[in-house]
């Protein structure tokens, strides 16, 4: 769905498999941390989301879980997300970005993950992502 040409009560409508970004950077729990940095890096990402065999959200990676490490002396080639990645926040993709906005602004959270009802990462919607759309809907 195209953000473009929205009005304001058509933005109050939106949900967040509208705003999210539908091709997530995500990792099972084995990979080192340093495949994650780079993954950052050339995506010009801020997080990333831990996924189980299932596809079901288990962690999250953002850039501040990575320097925190690095600050601490650990090697990120030699750790897994296991030891840094925080519990995920997610939202589903029906959510409505007035529960979006509360999700984000109450947990000062900048990456959330999209799920669909099963449960499974379909997206990643951040910050930017809704002040776009806001705008947009601006004309």
């Amino acid at each position: 769905m195209s953000k473009e040409g929205f009005d304001q009560k058509s933005f109050q409508e939106l949900t967040a498999d509208a705003l999210m970004q539908t091709d997530p950077v995500n990792y099972d729990q084995d990979v080192n941390c340093q495949d994650i940095a780079s993954a950052l890096v050339k995506k010009h990402s801020g997080a990333v989301t831990i996924v189980d065999q299932e596809q079901k959200p288990v962690g999250i990676i953002t850039e501040y879980d990575l320097l925190r490490a690095i600050k601490e002396g650990k090697d990120l080639a030699q750790i897994t997300p296991r030891g840094i990645m925080t519990q995920p926040i997610v939202v589903y993709e029906k959510s409505l970005v007035s529960e979006i906005l509360d999700t984000l602004i109450t947990g000062h959270i900048i990456h959330l993950p999209v799920v669909d009802y099963q449960e499974k990462l379909i997206g990643l919607i951040e910050r930017q992502d809704i002040l776009s759309a806001y705008l947009d809907s601006k004309g």
